[in-house]
């Protein structure tokens, strides 16, 4: 609806830290900017991080928040400028929505770790998210969906799918014979782990599941993984110890980092991609590192390349995420899915 030269946009938007959901209107101009798309949206996926972001546990968020970040629909407006998009198409949406293009970590395409980057919701512009009918967004941070594809699993792989694909990409291809033979262990088999396994075993490494028991077993060898290893075993993760070449750590509480590095070879890496709350610390022993080289390190989202080369990866080997779908009317039931960690595997949003 135009009034006035503006648009209204009819969303759903949390009104306060840690409230439920409810209908809210915004307005934008009536025509995006320069290098700017209005995507209306056909389906959002629903992230833990948008749980931690309405309960402000990382204490960064702004209200009224328009939360979503996983974002599919049809361009049906363009800026001047605008280039490989036009009216009709679909594209998709992830985290981030820009960044500054002239720092050392942009120049190294490394847009991910800018240090003025732009999330898709809330920053110093209080942008809304996916959890709307239409969202406006830079053309530059838009992407083709790869045909074939579903929406409702383009929309995870936009942020759970590159969160993964990213550093599994960077420590598998090292070294000679790339990811082929490799062992990888992905910690947790939850929204990013159950494609972590999948993007890991499709890369051709061998990889095991790791969980706190046994219950997920079935299941991880149906995404791709040889075995399971529950944390909760001793005996297993004594027998287990020194023997992979990498691991992908999904958890996003605090973990026992030590247990888990343990499970390492000597220059062994563990990429952590779980982000806890703010107030939450893990610990880990220098003995755990030192002796045998291990690494540890983060990994955040993806550089902007990385986002087209693992969507083309996933319609090529068809990774897949494991979905549930909701009205948009019933994304409080969704939330609470993910809040209470039910969901199996990603909640995805449906506009009606």
């Amino acid at each position: 609806m135009t009034v006035a030269g503006k648009i209204a946009i009819d969303c759903y938007a949390a009104p306060a830290a840690g409230k439920p959901l409810e209908p809210w209107t915004y307005e934008v101009d009536a025509l995006p900017s320069d290098g700017e798309v209005d995507l209306e949206i056909t389906h959002c996926g629903l992230c833990h991080s948008d749980v931690h972001q309405v309960d402000n546990s990382w204490g960064i968020a702004k209200f009224p928040l328009v939360p979503g970040h996983e974002i599919v629909g049809k361009v049906v407006s363009v800026g001047g400028g605008v280039e490989g998009f036009k009216v009709g198409d679909l594209a998709a949406i992830g985290v981030q929505r820009g960044s500054c293009d002239s720092c050392a970590c942009c120049k190294d395409g490394l847009e991910n770790l800018c240090p003025k980057i732009l999330k898709t919701y809330g920053g110093p512009g209080n942008d809304r998210g996916g959890f709307a009918k239409v969202i406006r967004y830079p053309q530059r941070w838009l992407f083709r969906c790869p045909d074939g594809v579903p929406a409702e699993h383009v929309g995870p792989l936009m942020c759970a799918g590159v969160t993964v694909f990213s550093p599994l990409k960077r420590f598998l291809m090292q070294g000679p014979g790339g990811p082929v033979g490799k062992r990888v262990g992905v910690i947790g088999i939850g929204g990013l782990g159950h494609l972590g396994v999948q993007f890991a075993a499709k890369m051709g490494a061998v990889v095991v599941a790791i969980s706190r028991t046994e219950s997920k077993a079935e299941e991880a060898r149906s995404f791709g993984a040889e075995s399971l290893l529950a944390s909760s075993n001793e005996e297993a993760m004594r027998a287990a110890a020194g023997t992979f070449d990498v691991l992908l750590n999904t958890v996003s509480g605090a973990a026992d980092l030590d247990a888990y590095l343990r499970l390492l070879k000597p220059r062994g890496t563990m990429a952590c991609v779980g982000l806890p709350e703010v107030t939450e610390k893990c610990k880990m022993l220098l003995q755990s590192v030192v002796p045998q080289e291990r690494n540890m390190c983060g990994s955040y989202l993806g550089p902007y390349a990385d986002y087209a080369e693992m969507l083309e990866f996933a319609r090529k080997h068809e990774v897949k995420p494991v979905v549930e779908l909701y009205p948009l009317s019933e994304v409080n039931v969704a939330m609470e899915r993910v809040r209470d960690n039910k969901a199996r595997y990603r909640c995805v949003l449906v506009m009606e």
